[in-house]
């Protein structure tokens, strides 16, 4: 196949080109704002050198800012980034005949549950970026409806491995630290390693199950917020160091600190149900411990 990849030298694409072209395929990976490839992919009709004879497109920028800084408020910034960008994208794949049009998407489309989520369970994104990135699943459906090209969103969990940011990777930092920590308890939450988020997409681009679809991707494993930092420490060949305090003065702690927010993401369900992408042929190929080593020795790589 001939794949037209945006992102292809972001966190998740670094691992994903080399995997497409180990299975065979031809990968063309522009960089935004190099060689005529548009910086603002919503102005992609200006692009002159649209490839020709093209297979499939898989979407992965976008803008996500880290929680905090300003552009993670600046909504119309996220929505042309995001929803904009990802319309142009479509619409010109369709008019170029691809047969594909993978959208990476988020599972924070969805809110904190008790329950594991599906996909056609309740949505009401959680932040900013998520309202942008559910807000361009609707935008690639209504391009590629009625035409030949198949969309499917991928609906991704929080994704670690060597190289990467946000919320798993603060964690981790947490994890290699010397400090006991109040993560006992909480929920059970799903995350995805970077080298089985790449996998996901692959085959999402070449298997014929996949097209139109809308599915959830995460690791095999789902774990408690403490789990996954013993696990961590375990894999270090270090004790877990968790310790539980009750529910109740952790939350009032955390809400005298000014925290009560982080407290509740802390320890709120947010497990996928990956039962359909299962029945259409994709298991994840890494474990989590696997996918926890990679992220740890790139981290402790960083480090040194």
């Amino acid at each position: 196949m001939r794949i037209l990849l945006t992102g292809g030298h972001g966190f998740i694409g670094r691992a994903l080109v080399p995997l497409l072209r180990a299975q065979g395929h031809e990968v063309l990976a522009p960089r935004r704002g190099e060689s005529g490839f548009p910086a603002d992919l919503a102005a992609l009709d200006g692009w002159a050198d649209w490839p020709d004879r093209l297979d499939a497109v898989a979407h992965l920028a976008a803008l996500n800012p880290e929680r905090g800084d300003a552009a993670s408020r600046d909504d119309a910034a996220l929505m042309r980034a995001n929803v904009a960008a990802t319309k142009a994208l479509a619409e010109r794949a369709v008019r170029s005949g691809a047969r594909r049009f993978v959208l990476a998407s988020t599972l924070l489309v969805h809110p904190f549950s008790p329950a594991p989520i599906r996909e056609d369970s309740p949505t009401a994104p959680q932040n900013s970026y998520a309202a942008s990135k559910l807000a361009a699943e609707t935008a690639l459906r209504r391009a590629v409806e009625g035409s030949a090209t198949g969309g499917t969103v991928l609906r991704l969990a929080p994704v670690y491995g060597e190289g990467g940011r946000g919320g798993v990777h603060a964690l981790l930092r947490l994890a290699q630290g010397p400090l006991p920590l109040p993560f006992g308890g909480g929920a059970r939450r799903s995350f995805l390693s970077r080298r089985n988020a790449a996998d996901a997409i692959a085959f999402a681009l070449t298997d014929e199950r996949a097209a139109g679809e809308t599915f959830l991707v995460a690791d095999s494993e789902a774990l408690r917020i403490g789990d996954f930092v013993a696990r961590a420490r375990k894999l270090q060949g270090r004790s877990p160091r968790l310790v539980t305090l009750p529910g109740g003065l952790l939350r009032a702690a955390a809400r005298a600190l000014g925290k009560g927010e982080v407290h509740d993401r802390l320890f709120a369900g947010l497990e996928a149900d990956t039962t359909r992408l299962r029945r259409a042929g994709w298991t994840p190929p890494r474990t989590l411990d696997e996918g926890l080593r990679d992220a740890l020795s790139g981290s402790a790589s960083q480090r040194s």
